[in-house]
């Protein structure tokens, strides 16, 4: 039973990364998954609900109506601040359950991760407000600064629930973890980044074929009937979109174990923590 405890104290090279976060995700799916999900579950509705307003508000106005207040940007302001708390928690959820799956040798239980977010929600937002501005600010200026900040910052969340950083002391914390890295970073959130982006296309495909079936058949009516369709609230493309979106969301829940997979291997190459570890189970089996 020991063997199965998947180890995150560990250096790993970049195909290694790579397959263990399928690896742990697919060891672990049904307490990860089942955990994570009840904790988030109330940001993850809301977030559904709001994505819904969003696409009747906005689907079929026509190219005029982006650009009205109440038809568009409020609808969207709501939707992406519901995005942003969802996208924090779901993160900080994934990583104090694999803070609590390391203490407590895979054993984790919801209190565990549910304790952990309320003890680093209010951080964690302020956090994740601060590195968008950060990286917004970065690209502003010739853009290359941006990439670089954003690839240093991904690091920022798991700095905080791992160590226990107050907020300016975590971004601190993710220029030295990088130093030395950053190229090895970039490569395998690149990777990974196409990797999810396959696999959102994949679950885009039946809201992508409709639209090109509609497209097609407007086309063929005439353009007088196409924008018509264009300017129509469509109930079919209406749901297509919102399962699309849905379908989206939960597959983010996969990103931050590369992350931490990411940080665990850094923080082991500058500190050894693994290697004391090991020292010390060694030495408590011996006893």
């Amino acid at each position: 039973m020991e063997n199965k405890i998947f180890r995150f104290r560990k250096t790993r090279d970049f195909g290694e990364l790579l397959s263990d976060t399928f690896k742990f995700l697919r060891e672990n799916a049904k307490s990860f998954l089942s955990i994570n999900f009840k904790v988030c579950a109330p940001f993850l509705i809301t977030l559904i609900i709001t994505n819904a307003y969003y696409t009747y508000a906005t689907l079929g106005v026509g190219f005029e109506g982006y650009s009205n207040l109440t038809g568009f940007i409020i609808p969207a302001l709501i939707n992406t601040l519901a995005l942003f708390v969802y996208f924090t928690a779901l993160y900080l959820s994934v990583f104090n359950y694999i803070k609590a799956y390391i203490a407590k040798d895979g054993n984790v239980s919801i209190e565990d991760v549910k304790n952990g977010l309320k003890n680093d929600l209010g951080n964690g937002l302020l956090l994740n407000f601060i590195v968008g501005l950060l990286t917004v600010v970065g690209f502003l200026f010739l853009f290359i600064p941006g990439i670089y900040l954003g690839v240093v910052l991904t690091l920022a969340l798991p700095i905080l629930v791992f160590d226990q950083k107050g907020v300016g002391d975590t971004i601190s914390s993710a220029f030295d973890l990088i130093k030395d890295n950053w190229w090895l970073t970039f490569g395998i959130l690149i990777v990974f980044g196409i990797i999810m982006y396959i696999i959102n296309v994949v679950f885009q495909m039946p809201m992508i074929i409709y639209m090109m079936m509609s497209m097609f058949s407007g086309i063929d009516a005439g353009i007088e009937t196409m924008a018509q369709n264009m300017e129509t609230k469509d109930p079919v493309l209406m749901v297509l979109t919102i399962l699309a979106s849905i379908a989206q969301y939960l597959l983010y829940i996969i990103t931050p174990i590369l992350i931490s997979l990411i940080y665990f291997n850094l923080n082991e190459e500058k500190n050894f923590t693994g290697t004391y570890d090991s020292i010390d189970k060694l030495g408590e089996d011996r006893e």
